[in-house]
């Protein structure tokens, strides 16, 4: 495995986390701005969700390549490149005239997303002291809820005063700011910087390994939930209970952001060695329990609104958990980068086919409540999931103590 640093740099970690809450803020910037979107470019309520999907195209067949790369290249020239991908997405997407050009965009920005997603665990791990490696990884798992809030809550006034195509242009100019300071960080990652030799042989050992699958296996699950919630509710709430645009998103915001303190839970439960089965599977029974009620008509608002927060924040243990992962399976330094594509491709199927399903079925019966069982089953697969990853690292842990 990739050797962590004798003592935590932290300015080159926190450089790192914010290139992916940077990343993260193009998949939040998407949602609140979905109703201008179809009024520009008269979208219907399913190619919207495929406008949002076409995010994950690339990430759903070729993030292991991109983990390759990263290996194979080094994980700081993986992660600058996602960035500047990121970048160019972004401005294409601000000059876009036509919803071809938007859809280009949202795949060029994908792009970028999945090189900084499979990159940076690599990083971190160059760059953290031994004992510390759960602590970052876990934060880490922060990046995506924490970078989707910040987009949606600056999306109020940002949509208001600069329009849908400003807003794209402001967080072009923030993925700039933190380019520059993971290239002023670039002396703290060692050997992720130049990368390592790369043998199939090594990654398909990596990749052979029952415990990576169960794990990104869960993480697609939980992807699915996370998207369905955050994508579809400013819609929700606009379409089905008159909320305002601001509100929508405010709202929105405040569900997501919840799943930021879940993430810093289970940075705590990891970091205290609870075993990562279990806080996955407790997670999703937990979500399983919430998703009955987030969509049913004869609850109050009030009540479906802290039914969202709770799954938000339960599933949010589930990424620290998955994330922590990389390190055990991994034997050097290609191998947490393929480790981290694998994770991140079967991720993607969740936000991949999440949206457009849910978009379909609410459009095909004229009713929100069957959303419900898209998350109900995600969440009976993943608790599942969860238990064969707990039984993997248990027979591990045995065959090493043996």
């Amino acid at each position: 495995m990739l050797p962590p640093a004798p003592k935590t740099n932290w300015p080159a970690v926190t450089a790192v986390i914010a290139a992916g809450v940077i990343a993260a803020a193009y998949v939040g910037k998407l949602p609140p701005a979905i109703p201008l979107l179809r009024a520009e470019f008269e979208l219907s309520l399913v190619a919207a969700g495929w406008v949002n999907s076409t995010f994950n195209t690339l990430a759903v067949t070729t993030a292991v390549f991109f983990g390759a790369l990263a290996g194979r290249y080094g994980a700081q020239r993986c992660c600058g490149a996602g960035l500047l991908g990121l970048m160019l997405g972004g401005l294409l997407g601000a000059a876009a005239a036509g919803e071809t050009l938007l859809f280009a965009s949202r795949i060029l920005e994908g792009a970028g997303f999945i090189a900084v997603a499979v990159s940076a665990p690599a990083l971190l791990i160059a760059a953290s002291a031994p004992r510390e490696l759960n602590l970052t990884l876990g934060l880490w798992s922060t990046y995506l809820p924490f970078g989707a809030s910040l987009a949606l809550l600056a999306s109020p006034l940002l949509l208001g005063s600069l329009g849908w195509r400003g807003f794209w242009l402001v967080i072009v100019l923030l993925t700039l700011v933190c380019a520059a300071a993971l290239w002023r960080s670039r002396g703290a990652y060692g050997a992720a910087r130049s990368g390592a030799a790369i043998t199939l042989a090594g990654m398909t050992w990596a990749l052979r390994q029952p415990g990576p699958w169960w794990l990104a296996l869960g993480f697609g699950c939980y992807t699915l939930m996370f998207y369905a919630i955050m994508v579809w509710l400013p819609t929700f709430l606009t379409q089905e209970r008159g909320a305002s645009v601001t509100a929508a998103a405010l709202l929105t915001a405040l569900v997501v952001g919840v799943n930021v303190g879940g993430n810093l839970f289970g940075t705590w439960l990891v970091h205290r060695a609870a075993p990562r089965g279990h806080v996955i599977s407790c997670a999703f029974l937990v979500g399983a329990a919430c998703s009955c009620g987030i969509f049913s008509s004869a609850l109050p608002d009030a009540l479906r609104a802290v039914l969202c927060m709770l799954l938000m924040f339960a599933g949010g243990t589930i990424p620290a958990a998955v994330l922590s992962g990389t390190q055990v399976y991994a034997r050097d330094a290609s191998q947490i980068s393929s480790i981290q594509g694998l994770i991140v491709q079967v991720a993607q199927l969740g936000p991949f086919f999440g949206p457009p399903l849910i978009a379909a079925l609410v459009a095909d019966t004229g009713n929100w409540e069957t959303a419900r069982w898209v998350l109900l089953a995600a969440a009976t697969l993943g608790t599942l999931f969860g238990q064969l990853a707990l039984r993997t690292e248990r027979a591990q842990a045995r065959a090493a103590g043996a």
